[in-house]
């Protein structure tokens, strides 16, 4: 791992231990780590969200939930669970499928099917 200080990157270490339990710095550690998973989603263009006057909603998060937000969960939820899954390997984190939920609108059946088939 590297660090940047004072816009200077420091050499190459190796990272022995993860944060303690209850340490202030945890929190903000997590969240720094999820906004490079969130620019991540944010900027593949394969992730369509929804659109309106302002721009583009793909997702919202609250600490450790997340909403997402796309136009055709079959066709860019590939690409979401591929994000998720690559940061997941890095953070060393996967999705608790029982805590996960999906709300569709406006989806047929067959595309119902289609989508629990590939997401799980």
């Amino acid at each position: 791992a590297r660090v940047i200080i004072n816009g200077e990157t420091t050499e190459n270490f190796r990272i022995m231990k993860g944060v303690r339990q209850g340490c202030p710095m945890s929190p903000l550690l997590f969240i720094l780590t999820m906004e490079v998973l969130l620019n991540q989603i944010r900027q593949r263009k394969e992730i369509i969200g929804l659109k309106s006057k302002k721009g583009e909603y793909k997702v919202q998060a609250f600490a450790d939930d997340l909403v997402f937000f796309v136009e055709d969960p079959v066709e860019s939820g590939i690409y979401l669970i591929r994000e998720l899954e690559e940061y997941g390997m890095v953070a060393g984190l996967k999705i608790n499928k029982d805590k996960t939920k999906v709300i569709t609108k406006n989806l047929t059946e067959n595309k119902k099917k289609d989508l629990e088939r590939k997401w799980g």
